[in-house]
């Protein structure tokens, strides 16, 4: 497990570019969480900036949080193999994983909500714990 220990160190002080080979960073770490997002949305890059701020202030503890571009050609396995995303209305789309377990999914474009859903599924500790 130090392997993984190692690299959600490394990849928790920023938000992570994924695609179809690098995915599995985020899903397959301890506690991660995956933003799907697409080009040209205002919402997911402000919904990024406020996660940076966060991850600044440590206050996301060791959440690996990775981004996949669902409009990026990247994309495409990740796509098929989730047919659900067929249905989304919103973007940003973030889903929350504790070691490849799907474990809350949810819309948002406040970081705030990311660190609260995050805390209730017990993937970060609570602020000032």
């Amino acid at each position: 497990m130090t392997g993984w220990r190692t690299r959600a160190e490394l990849s928790t002080a920023s938000v992570l570019c994924v695609d179809d080979e690098t995915v599995g960073s985020v899903t397959g770490a301890p506690r991660g969480a995956l933003i799907l997002t697409k080009d040209g949305c205002g919402s997911c890059a402000a919904y990024e900036a406020e996660i940076r701020r966060l991850q600044d202030r440590e206050l996301l503890g060791d959440l690996v949080v990775g981004k996949l571009t669902l409009t990026q050609p990247g994309s495409r396995a990740f796509k098929r193999s989730n047919p659900w995303l067929g249905t989304l209305d919103h973007l940003p789309y973030t889903v929350l994983y504790a070691s490849r377990e799907k474990v809350d999914e949810f819309a948002a474009s406040k970081g705030f909500f990311l660190m609260e859903r995050a805390e209730d599924a017990g993937l970060i500790g609570g602020v000032g714990r």
